[in-house]
């Protein structure tokens, strides 16, 4: 099995842009495994990467929410992550910046995930983006291994729900919500 230094994980649905945006990521990341994780109900006829399934999981009831469809594929894509480094993204979003790895390996301290400040809260309790995360693969097994799936039993957004599942009961975390945020996460434009 090949290891790479910076691997680039993909996940959700193939939509229209899926073949485009693993193209772009090829050509401007030709060292990096390129993976997507997916259900087994996607047509991937036209991707030319790794990909590795899973079974959809169920819309919790009576909150609905798709957060346990990015938990379920982003726990699936981790296992199969040979990079040290990893960006892990959406099926149907760029990140156009070719030396994103780089800005995360220069600015980015080792213990912190990189992620964007749009969807990023300060004054909002634990909403971090979930449009992107750039960190080590320990750092990122740590914040996705552990998080149960959504009951659906109280109101919450997705992002706030994996967050506020790492930052409080995976770290046990007793700081204020902003001072937590710059513990944990390195936040960038």
């Amino acid at each position: 099995m090949s290891k790479f230094e910076n691997t680039i994980l993909l996940q959700g649905p193939i939509s229209t842009w899926t073949k485009y945006i693993v193209n772009e990521y090829t050509e401007k990341h030709p060292d990096a495994q390129i993976l997507i994780s997916t259900w087994t109900n996607e047509n991937i006829d036209d991707i030319s990467c790794e990909v590795v399934f899973s079974e959809p999981p169920s819309i919790p009831k009576p909150f609905k929410s798709t957060v346990n469809f990015q938990i379920v594929g982003t726990q699936t894509g981790l296992k199969e992550v040979r990079g040290e480094h990893v960006l892990k993204c959406r099926t149907d979003q760029f990140i156009h910046n070719k030396e994103i790895f780089q800005f995360f390996k220069n600015f980015c301290p080792d213990d912190k995930i990189m992620i964007p400040n749009l969807g990023t809260y300060e004054h909002r309790q634990y909403r971090v983006s979930d449009f992107c995360q750039l960190a080590t693969k320990s750092n990122l097994l740590k914040y996705w291994e552990k998080i149960p799936l959504f009951d659906g039993k109280k109101p919450i957004d997705g992002g706030t729900y994996i967050t506020e599942n790492y930052v409080i009961k995976i770290k046990n975390e007793k700081l204020s919500w902003r001072k937590a945020l710059r513990k944990y996460f390195f936040v960038v434009d």
